[in-house]
């Protein structure tokens, strides 16, 4: 499917009231306003892909897609925004048996269960998909058009991801060290 079949899909399945996989009565958020977008791509130093772009801008932001549904870029009274968790991941202070940090440039993008969600590498064009476990992290054979025409194919599951793990699951050799941004970001003041 073509990014613009995708986003009319997921706008139709939003549209019927089925945004995520959980059953409920929630509708979708609102769409995010250009310069929330454009502050997530100001402290991340990258843009989004446009097809993620379009959609928190033209459809919700956050609460649509695969399982739980993907996050809120910056929810104020939870720290389940993904600009919040992204600054506050470059800020954690790790003890020797954590896991490392995410590199700068890949988002906690849509939760599965507790202790496992699905991120989200902008530094790809069309963004790489990494499932992190428990700590452990995956790199996917799927880019974030392919994950959501799994999703709104019916075929999207931990099982599916499972089998696109790619041997290389290397979180340094993808990203080089000089790429991390300062390690003391601030959260942005939104109007």
């Amino acid at each position: 499917m073509t990014d613009d079949e995708l986003f009319e899909a997921v706008r139709a399945r939003v549209g019927a009231g089925r945004p995520t996989d959980e059953i409920s009565d929630v509708m979708a958020p609102e769409p995010a306003s250009l310069s929330a977008v454009e502050e997530v791509e100001r402290v991340v130093g990258l843009p989004l892909p446009p097809l993620v772009r379009r959609l928190y801008l033209e459809v919700a932001d956050g609460g649509i897609g695969p399982f739980r549904g993907i996050y809120a870029l910056r929810e104020e009274s939870a720290a389940s925004g993904m600009l919040t968790a992204y600054i506050e991941g470059l800020n954690a202070v790790l003890d020797p048996v954590d896991p490392p940090l995410l590199p700068a440039g890949v988002l906690f993008f849509c939760p599965l269960h507790e202790m496992s969600v699905v991120l989200l590498d902008v530094r790809h064009p069309e963004g790489q998909m990494w499932w992190w476990e428990e700590g452990d992290r995956h790199k996917l054979d799927l880019t974030f058009p392919q994950w959501l025409e799994a999703w709104l194919g019916g075929r999207l599951t931990e099982q599916l991801m499972e089998s696109r793990k790619l041997k290389d699951e290397s979180w340094v050799g993808d990203w080089a060290t000089e790429d991390l941004p300062p390690t003391m970001l601030e959260l942005p003041d939104w109007p």
